[in-house]
């Protein structure tokens, strides 16, 4: 089992400290990086379809149990029955493959020249598991071919709340919407098998640049078959930003842009209550960034944040905080939204 005494205690008392939409946020990661690996080994390993389904169904309850907390409706779910649903995930996960997730990672550190092998990869590669394996998992129970499609652009420096954010959403579509995030592929690699024989794990090694590559195509793909599209960011590259939203506004998405205003003392604060959360559920998938580069985060959000106002191709724009709503484009509001984050952030 993947807790023994020891760190259940220490689950328990992290709970303490730790609030509860970042503890649900960290095990809605678990459950979508699990049924990656389990989609990445389909064709070979006979894997069965009520499996699949059970990790969806724990990822849904987390789903919605977030979205709760985060509109201050609900309390979440006890720590006690957390970690039932985490033996139910990584049992289903031991059955088909040795742990990616919930082990130690010490063992299994690369030099570097090891890790760029690893994290190396080309488009056509890249493009073929994408068709074959990715996507149909993607589209699995949503619908495309809509008349009206919406694409939400979630944006907000790390650790400032906008996978709290995302769930609102997801549960208001009822799961009916394409998450391209890029962290939601980890899981996924075209030589998974390989990596995998030679190393004992690939989840571990998972690259910003694969996330951002299968992210981008995962964001085209649903425009051009019209599904509705979720999608998370920083804003660290404006530009590419900008270039989304005009391909989107082309093939006739209404774009809501939803920017997360959280002070950044806050924000680097709940960077190390994630990771500790990660540490403590599932160290393959813990991973943290420096105070340089949280803070020029933080910068860069509100530079680009007015680069996407003075492009003004969105349809709506709101402005929430951990608290509440603090802006609506669509209740015409008198305050410029520069000031609005910069109030917060600066905090």
């Amino acid at each position: 089992m993947p807790y023994d005494e020891r760190s259940i205690n220490e689950l328990y008392e992290s709970a303490e400290i730790t609030p509860m939409g970042i503890q649900l946020e960290v095990n809605a990661e678990i459950f979508t990086t699990i049924y990656n690996l389990l989609s990445n080994m389909r064709s070979e390993e006979g894997i069965q379809q009520e499996d699949e389904k059970r990790l969806l169904h724990l990822w849904q309850k987390t789903v919605r149990a977030m979205a709760k907390v985060e509109l201050r409706k609900g309390h979440g779910i006890s720590m006690e029955k957390q970690i039932e649903m985490l033996k139910e995930a990584y049992a289903i996960e031991t059955k088909y493959t040795a742990d990616q997730l919930f082990s130690s990672v010490s063992s299994s550190k690369l030099t570097k020249e090891e890790l760029e092998e690893v994290r190396r990869f080309s488009a056509e590669e890249m493009n073929t598991l994408f068709n074959s394996v990715i996507w149909p998992a993607m589209i699995k129970g949503k619908t495309g071919a809509q008349e009206n499609p919406t694409a939400f652009i979630i944006a907000g420096q790390p650790g400032s709340g906008k996978t709290r954010m995302s769930s609102v959403i997801i549960d208001d579509y009822d799961g009916d919407i394409i998450q391209s995030m890029s962290d939601n592929f980890r899981g996924f690699h075209p030589r998974a098998k390989e990596v995998f024989q030679k190393y004992g794990r690939y989840c571990t090694y998972f690259s910003t640049k694969e996330g951002k590559y299968l992210s981008d195509l995962a964001m085209r793909k649903a425009a051009e078959e019209k599904y509705h599209i979720l999608q998370e960011g920083s804003l660290d590259d404006s530009a590419h930003t900008m270039a989304l939203i005009s391909y989107l506004k082309e093939k006739g998405y209404t774009i809501c842009v939803l920017l997360r205003a959280c002070p950044k003392k806050d924000s680097w604060k709940a960077i190390h209550q994630l990771y500790l959360q990660q540490r403590l559920k599932a160290p393959g998938l813990s991973r943290l960034i420096s105070k340089e580069q949280h803070d020029k985060a933080c910068l860069s959000f509100l530079s680009a944040t007015n680069d996407l106002i003075d492009q003004n191709l969105m349809d709506r724009l709101i402005i929430k905080s951990p608290k509440g709503l603090l802006y609506d484009s669509d209740d015409m509001p008198t305050e410029r939204v520069s000031d609005v984050l910069s109030k917060r952030i600066g905090k």
